[in-house]
């Protein structure tokens, strides 16, 4: 009797695979080297990427969620998440606690580059596209600002200026998390 073939889904809950290993398959050169490089900036930092679900890891600070990483892929004709084949986002979760508004502006060397920051924060709001179980999205505050029916903020195909943003909100998300269990 010949072996039945597991769907991608099946194979990959069955293996747990490392996230370096599905951006090495699935991503082009550019995007890989930005994949990676996140990566191994979250390892540096003892933040863990985790397999969650098919082309998915997410990555927890003291129990809680920070960003779930998810590669794009066509199974079945269906391309997950809202993400093209061969595309990558990092969506960033968000408790109860992290609240992002003025506060975070003494992270910033200056006005400008505060500035700079929210118009980045503001310009990767995700429109709900019914593509999870948040839909039809939600209503949310970034820095002062108002959105609708939004699913949530990700950043897809992150360039280094994207990477080095994310970083600085990672860090700021830690620091709430740590306030937050005191």
């Amino acid at each position: 009797m010949p072996e039945e073939k597991l769907s991608l889904a099946k194979e990959q809950q069955k293996t747990k695979p490392q996230i370096e290993d599905a951006i090495c398959e699935l991503l082009d050169a550019g995007r890989a080297e930005n994949a990676l490089a996140f990566v191994a900036y979250l390892r540096e930092n003892k933040l863990t990427p985790r397999w969650a679900s098919t082309n998915a890891w997410v990555v927890k600070y003291k129990g809680k969620v920070l960003v779930s990483i998810r590669i794009g892929l066509q199974e079945g004709g269906a391309v997950s998440y809202g993400l093209e084949s061969g595309s990558w986002h990092i969506g960033h979760w968000w408790h109860d606690f992290f609240k992002l508004n003025e506060d975070l502006s003494i992270e910033f060397e200056d006005a400008t580059a505060y500035d700079e920051f929210k118009q980045f924060i503001w310009a990767n709001v995700q429109l709900c596209k019914n593509c999870m179980c948040c839909a039809p999205g939600h209503d949310r505050a970034f820095f002062g600002k108002q959105f609708k029916s939004i699913c949530n903020y990700r950043i897809e195909n992150p360039n280094a200026i994207a990477l080095e943003y994310t970083k600085k909100l990672l860090e700021f998300k830690k620091k709430a998390t740590l306030a937050y269990l005191k």
